[in-house]
């Protein structure tokens, strides 16, 4: 192969390519003039702590790990939402560097689940923070 996500990642079917999407999507986030500031500065995200706690939802949404993650994420991000809304932009982003991580560095079924679940979470997200009949942003 040359170049292809395969190369670089394969699929996300491991405790190792879970924690490489994690690290290699944070550091996305984390580059990006819109998004760092919601992660660090609002809702003060101790990334030592953080990143294993999202390898664990993903581990347990791609790989049924039971036990792996016990949160409630809306919830965690309804906190962020009532300090400093979140846009439609915020969510677009978002996915874009989701989908691009995921594109750029694997490739499989499990792969595609977890563009599904992006997807699904972007769309439960915005739908549960966005105000009756409005767009998905706060006034």
């Amino acid at each position: 192969m040359t170049g292809t996500s395969a190369e670089t990642g394969g699929d996300l079917n491991s405790r190792e390519a879970i924690h490489t999407l994690v690290q290699t999507f944070y550091g996305r986030v984390l580059d990006d003039p819109l998004l760092r500031p919601v992660f660090l500065e609002v809702a003060g995200v101790d990334l030592e702590h953080h990143l294993p706690t999202i390898e664990a939802y993903w581990r347990k949404m791609l790989l049924g790990e039971k036990g792996a993650y016990q949160r409630h994420m809306v919830k965690k991000h309804e906190a962020v939402h009532n300090i400093k809304p979140l846009r439609p932009e915020h969510f677009q982003r978002w996915g874009e560097h989701f989908h691009a991580t995921l594109n750029e560095h694997f490739t499989g079924p499990y792969t595609d689940k977890a563009h599904r679940i992006a997807d699904r979470i972007l769309a439960n997200l915005q739908e549960w923070l966005s105000p009756p009949g409005g767009d998905g942003a706060a006034d």
